[in-house]
């Protein structure tokens, strides 16, 4: 099974509680649905399930999202219900010095390959907020639409929202 394209949807998942946001070193308090990890119901209308992880010298969150998806199954689309990938977000354990020239956490890297992906990001923009950088990557993305003749999927490039740096 190949997952390919996420769509909205916003049906029922698993319900464990999340647990209670800690303050982190320098004051940063963890919150849903994006750094605070467990399964979060009805944010946004959405749910959410979240697992952060050590990374480096900070921590990285992964968020994802209880959506409609469309997965390849003996070479026909089908569409189901399941938990896809939203993003990554790096918590603000590290400053920007401690990044250095990590392309994550530098403004203005447009274009940069890694893992064969083209990358963008920028950091301190109104997109972003003081103190942050959101990186991109040029994808291949399927779209699905049902129709009374069934599932149409179109395919296209698009950047795509990957991660969050938070910085202190």
């Amino acid at each position: 099974t190949q997952t390919i394209w996420v769509t909205t949807g916003n049906s029922a998942s698993p319900t464990p509680t999340p647990t209670p946001p800690k303050p982190t070193a320098g004051g940063f308090v963890r919150s849903a649905p994006y750094t605070l990890p467990g399964i979060h119901r009805n944010v946004n209308g959405r749910d959410w399930q979240t697992r952060c992880e050590p990374y480096s010298q900070t921590e990285r969150c992964r968020t994802d999202i209880w959506a409609s998806i469309v997965v390849k199954e003996g070479g026909r689309f089908v569409q189901k219900e399941g938990w896809a990938f939203n993003n990554l977000t790096y918590l603000p354990l590290m400053s920007r010095a401690e990044w250095g020239t990590n392309p994550i956490a530098m403004h203005n890297m447009n274009g940069f390959e890694s893992g064969g992906r083209r990358w963008t990001t920028e950091c301190d923009t109104a997109q972003t907020g003081r103190g942050a950088c959101r990186s991109y990557t040029f994808t291949t993305v399927f779209r699905a639409t049902t129709t009374t003749s069934g599932l149409v999927v179109k395919q296209s490039g698009s950047w795509v929202f990957n991660n969050l740096v938070l910085f202190p």
